[in-house]
C-alpha cells in the first residue's frame, strides 16, 4: 500500500513534550532580553529577575490551590523526581513505590538501594491502578516510611486514585511524594487538599519551555539538596535560576488554568473522536488501562498481532508522530515495563502504541489521524498474519 504525507505533520506525542505557545516564546525571549540579571546580585539589574522569580512561585500557589509557596526551581521533572526521592530516603525508613512509575523514580530508587535504602515495589492492577492492599501491607510493615506515586501514568493516561493513597499513607505517618508531570493543566491540581510532602511537575507538559522543572516541598527543611555551592533558592539547591525557562512555565501556567476546563474539554473530545474511529474501523483493537479512570489526552492502544514500532514508522513516514512508550525509554530494545507489570505479554506490549492530544490539536487531526491509523493497522495486520 502507497503511503502520502500529510498536508501538515499532526503531533500526538504530547506526554513526551509538547510544542511552546507563541506567548510562550515571547515570554521567554522578553526575559532574555530584559531580565538577564543573576536574581541573587544587589545591585538592580538583578531586580527583574527577582521579581520574575517571585511572580512565578506565586503563580504556582494559585494554580495549584495551595498557602504554601515553597517551590524550588529545578532543570527538569525529572530533576525534580530525584530531588523528591533522595529527601524521602533521609527521612523515610523505606521508600515504597509502584511497578509503573515513571523511569527517574524506578531508577533514583535502584540507586538508592544500592546506597542503602530500603525499597518496597508494589505491584498494579490489570488496568494500571495501584494496588492499595499491597500497599497497606506495605506501610503497616515499614514503619514511617516514605511513598513516592506518580499521579496520571505517562504510558496509559490512567489516574491513580491519589486521595485514597495519601490518605493510607497518612494513617501510617508515611511521608508522600507525588509526581505530578502528567498532571499538571490535565485535571484539577488541589494541592492544599492532598497535601502532599513533595510533588513535582515540569513546563514542557504542558506547552511551556522544556529544561524547568519544579519540586512543591510542604517542609523545605526535608530537602536533602542534590545540588550543593551557592545559597540560590534558600540553599535547597544551588546554582544561578534559568529565569527565562521559569518565565516561560509562569506564562504557561497562566495560559493554561484561565481555561482550565475548556483545555480539559478540548481534548477529551479530540481523544474520543479518534479512538471511536479507531475502534470503528479496526474493533480487533483494544485499549489497555482503566478506560474511566483516564486522563482526558491519552489513549494507549494495543494493535495485537503487529509490531507496534513497524505502526509507528509507518505513522511517521506519513507525518503522524506517536510513539510506543515514555521518550526517556524509547532506545531501550525492551517492552514497555508499564504494560508488562499490568500482565499485558511482551508480544501485547511490543504491539502497543501510545497516542497523546494536546491543546494545539484541532478535530480535523483527531479524525484524520485515526482514519490513517486504523488504515496502516489493517495494513499491517495483513502483512503480519
Amino acid at each position: 500500500m502507497a503511503m502520502t504525507n500529510l498536508a501538515q505533520p499532526i503531533y500526538l506525542d504530547h506526554n513526551a513534550t509538547t510544542p511552546p505557545l507563541p506567548e510562550v516564546v515571547e515570554a521567554v525571549c522578553e526575559t532574555l532580553r530584559t531580565a538577564y540579571g543573576n536574581p541573587s546580585s544587589g545591585h538592580r539589574q538583578g531586580e527583574p529577575a527577582r521579581r520574575l522569580l517571585q511572580r512565578a512561585r506565586e503563580t504556582l500557589q494559585s494554580c495549584l490551590d495551595t498557602s504554601d509557596d515553597q517551590f524550588v526551581f529545578t532543570g527538569s521533572g525529572t530533576e525534580a523526581n530525584n530531588l523528591a526521592l533522595r529527601s524521602l530516603a533521609r527521612h523515610g525508613s523505606c521508600i515504597i513505590t509502584s511497578t509503573i512509575e515513571h523511569s527517574s523514580i524506578l531508577s533514583s530508587a535502584t540507586r538508592l538501594q544500592a546506597e542503602g535504602t530500603a525499597i518496597e515495589i508494589i505491584a498494579v492492577t490489570e488496568e494500571g491502578e495501584v494496588d492499595l492492599h499491597a500497599l497497606r501491607q506495605q506501610l503497616s510493615t515499614h514503619h514511617h516510611a516514605a511513598v513516592s506515586i506518580q499521579w496520571i501514568n505517562n504510558e496509559t493516561g490512567v489516574i491513580q486514585p491519589i486521595r485514597e493513597i495519601t490518605a493510607l499513607a497518612r494513617e501510617y505517618g508515611a511521608l508522600v511524594h507525588i509526581d505530578a508531570a502528567q498532571a499538571i493543566g490535565k485535571i484539577d491540581t488541589a494541592v492544599e487538599a492532598l497535601a502532599p510532602d513533595f510533588l513535582s511537575l515540569t513546563a514542557h507538559k504542558f506547552n511551556g519551555p522544556a529544561g524547568v522543572g519544579v519540586l512543591y516541598a510542604k517542609q523545605p527543611e526535608l530537602i536533602d539538596p542534590l545540588c550543593v555551592g551557592g545559597g540560590q533558592q534558600s540553599g535547597w539547591h544551588a546554582g544561578t535560576e534559568n529565569t527565562a525557562g521559569i518565565a516561560g512555565l509562569q506564562c504557561a501556567l497562566e495560559l493554561r488554568y484561565s481555561e482550565l476546563h475548556e483545555a480539559i474539554a478540548h481534548m477529551a473530545k479530540l481523544r474520543g473522536t479518534f479512538e471511536q474511529t479507531v475502534l470503528d474501523l479496526c474493533p480487533w483493537v483494544r485499549i489497555n488501562g482503566l478506560k474511566d479512570r483516564r486522563v482526558c489526552n491519552t489513549s494507549n492502544m494495543c494493535f495485537e498481532g503487529i509490531e507496534g514500532q513497524a505502526l509507528v514508522g509507518r505513522l511517521d513516514a506519513q507525518g503522524i508522530y506517536c510513539s510506543q512508550s515514555s521518550a526517556c525509554t524509547t532506545g531501550r530494545p525492551e517492552p514497555s515495563h508499564v504494560l508488562r507489570a499490568m500482565g499485558l505479554s511482551e508480544a501485547q506490549a511490543y504491539a502497543s502504541v501510545r497516542f497523546s492530544f494536546g491543546v494545539t490539536n484541532t478535530q480535523e487531526e483527531a479524525e484524520l489521524a485515526g482514519t490513517v491509523v486504523a488504515t496502516e493497522a489493517e495494513y499491517l495486520k495483513r502483512i503480519f498474519t
